[in-house]
């Protein structure tokens, strides 16, 4: 599997993603924003208002956790139906199957990396400004994209095979939404089940994300290493089953 053969394909139909997203909403390239932001206020209201909870940077804490999760969730569920939905093509070429989830993939980063603009813009209106540690971005950036990599491809896969996997991976999803710190701060986890709570990969990115844009603080390294570690294993396994379906997919899922 030589990706550099396939980049053009890979580029033009992520190109092709984002321009067909944008023109079956009215609203264009401002829904990426919209959606999170819709989210962040509803939470705000409900915690910050009626809970009596949060305090004065909790609109921003909130707007860079779903902003974080929406990419990791929109990402992998969008990926989980790409290969199942390209059937059509594989029966005429023979393309490499992580191609379809890596397309959707990259359509969901275009639209992460918009809307991040704006939110730094957001934070430097209410008085953050950039900081050292802003170099560090990059590095979460890389970490959550190899995390959503590694859930998107080989759940591409089972999905093609087995149709009650995309209910069961947005079932998780929604069970996750609520244990990976989008709406509390990692301080508020007991010291005795922090482990666990690292467990999920994306808790320590939004931590991180969070650390830097917020607080000023370097990310959590360790959580980052250890999410990277788990992701790159589960990618390689991802692509190697990938390439061990490549030409009995067809056989087993064609009508």
């Amino acid at each position: 599997m030589n990706l550099s053969r396939y980049w053009n394909i890979v580029f033009y139909r992520a190109l092709a993603g984002v321009k067909a997203e944008s023109r079956q909403n009215y609203l264009g390239y401002l829904w990426y924003l919209l959606e999170p932001v819709l989210s962040t206020v509803i939470l705000y209201f409900a915690f910050a208002k009626v809970m009596g909870r949060g305090g004065a940077d909790y609109v921003m804490f909130l707007l860079i956790g779903l902003t974080t999760w929406q990419w990791y969730e929109g990402a992998c569920l969008q990926a989980a139906s790409s290969l199942k939905l390209k059937l059509h093509i594989l029966q005429h070429f023979d393309l490499p199957k992580f191609l379809f989830p890596l397309v959707s993939v990259l359509v969901s980063t275009w639209k992460f990396v918009c809307v991040s603009g704006v939110v730094v813009a957001s934070l430097m209106v209410v008085g953050h400004r950039p900081g050292l540690n802003y170099f560090y971005l990059p590095a979460i950036f890389g970490c959550e994209l190899l995390l959503i990599l590694s859930v998107a491809i080989p759940l591409a896969v089972i999905v093609t095979y087995v149709n009650d996997a995309m209910t069961l991976a947005t079932s998780s999803f929604r069970i996750l939404f609520f244990v990976s710190g989008i709406f509390f701060d990692t301080d508020k986890v007991p010291v005795a089940q922090r482990g666990l709570f690292y467990a999920n990969p994306i808790a320590g990115i939004i931590e991180s994300f969070r650390n830097v844009l917020l607080k000023d603080l370097p990310p959590n390294w360790d959580a980052l290493l250890r999410g990277a570690v788990q992701s790159t294993v589960v990618l390689a396994l991802g692509l190697w089953l990938c390439h061990h379906i490549n030409r009995r997919i067809m056989k087993h899922v064609a009508p």
